[in-house]
């Protein structure tokens, strides 16, 4: 069981440092590849919102300066990966090979389509998590990961350190999404010490039973612990949050659950919670 493939991906705006370690740190402990580029966009027309018109002298002005934006993002992430790199004492190597660990920053003019066509093929997708004041930016990196690459997302908050054999706790509600999260997290629960599999109050008809999940991992060799608990009068992200400090969990395994079939963040509540307030690295997938 095995992450060889592995894509961060940095906005340049939010504080990468800490998704940068860990994706560094994953890239060492799976003896991996890792890509890593900045998602920054090209730099586009500007609309006159007023109805009367700019002066064109006016309007380059505007340009130039989202432009010196723009570059200072990317100059941001090219060096907290070439910073952290150095630091872990990784190589750098544009064709990967089975000699890792190794690495390559992938450069760019605005490529708007470039977490999509990088994390199609990554086993996980590592971003800085947004963060209750995130950006357009921040958002936009997690969307199209989620939903263009539709590969597992690995949020690393800031000042967290993810420690693939800390305790994991794995939030089951039996859909797709839990499922395929579960599936795609194997190779990095296998590392972990302690797993709980924990669901909140019963699941809705049709769904996958926790048992299920717990003879799945176990066909892996990945033992768990089951814990079901009624919601009651407190919220699931409360639940999660109390059971994930009682296990002393270093990391979250969770679906992307969302109210939209058709696309966009329209992210569920519990996922939107743990988007602006997990302060744990967390997995996601759709």
């Amino acid at each position: 069981m095995y992450m060889k493939s592995l894509y961060l991906a940095l906005s340049g705006e939010t504080d990468g440092e800490a998704a940068t370690e860990a994706a560094f740190s994953l890239t060492k402990e799976f003896n991996a590849h890792l890509v890593g580029s900045d998602t920054v966009a090209e730099t586009g027309p500007f609309l006159d919102q007023t109805g009367v018109g700019m002066m064109a002298a006016y309007y380059d002005e505007l340009y130039q300066t989202a432009e010196k934006v723009q570059s200072h993002k990317r100059g941001r992430a090219s060096e907290l990966f070439e910073t952290v790199r150095e630091g872990q004492g990784v190589s750098l190597k544009a064709k990967p090979d089975n000699y890792g660990p190794t690495c390559y920053w992938h450069a760019h003019d605005g490529d708007p389509g470039v977490v999509a066509r990088l994390g199609r093929l990554a086993d996980v997708i590592v971003i800085a998590c947004p963060g209750e004041r995130s950006s357009y930016g921040d958002l936009r990196t997690l969307e199209q990961a989620v939903f263009d690459a539709r590969r597992p997302v690995l949020m690393v908050p800031a000042g967290a350190q993810l420690n693939p054999s800390a305790p994991a706790l794995i939030a089951w509600n039996g859909s797709a999404e839990a499922a395929r999260t579960l599936i795609n997290a194997v190779p990095l629960l296998a590392k972990s010490n302690r797993i709980t599999l924990l669901q909140v109050g019963d699941l809705e008809s049709g769904t996958t039973s926790i048992t299920e999940a717990e003879a799945y991992l176990r066909l892996h060799g990945i033992g768990t612990t089951m814990k079901t608990v009624d919601s009651g009068k407190a919220s699931i992200t409360d639940l999660l949050s109390e059971e994930a400090s009682a296990i002393g969990a270093g990391y979250v395994v969770m679906g992307a659950y969302t109210h939209n079939p058709w696309r966009e963040l329209v992210l569920g509540g519990v996922t939107q919670h743990m988007i602006k307030h997990t302060q744990l690295p967390t997995l996601l997938a759709h």
